[in-house]
């Protein structure tokens, strides 16, 4: 998975769609960071093949409280999907967030909620510990 922000791709549309273009012919795949905070228009989203959207961690901070981020975060959410792309929620730091994310029908979760950076020796633990503890939710 190759993850680009929305400024990055600004910066040489015409050469980063053909250089996506042909990473997602390898069979790589192509995730937009930070989506909703760079100035890409929808057209973007169209033009080049991505397979996941990243909704910033800037409305999902906010989504319990902020009634147009929520609303920013379905509207992505049912936007990717129709677009045939996972989406990802960054920054989630409690159980509300993702379960407002999860009701909307967000596909992944990253932030501290979920757990915090690891070595990578201690993941094989966190993850019998997280699915232990989705089971008994």
């Amino acid at each position: 998975m190759f993850e680009l922000t929305e400024t990055a791709l600004l910066s040489d549309v015409a050469g980063s769609i053909d250089v996506l273009s042909r990473l997602r012919m390898k069979n790589f795949k192509l995730s937009i960071d930070d989506f909703g905070t760079g100035y890409s228009s929808l057209q973007q989203l169209v033009r080049v093949p991505f397979t996941e959207l990243k909704i910033d961690q800037s409305f999902v901070r906010k989504i319990v409280n902020d009634k147009e981020c929520k609303t920013i975060s379905e509207i992505s959410i049912l936007l990717a999907h129709k677009l045939d792309m996972n989406v990802v929620a960054e920054g989630i730091e409690h159980q509300v967030e993702w379960n407002i994310l999860k009701e909307m029908g967000c596909d992944i979760g990253q932030g501290y909620w979920i757990g915090r950076p690891m070595p990578a020796d201690e993941i094989k633990a966190w993850i019998k510990n997280w699915h232990s503890s989705e089971i008994s939710d």
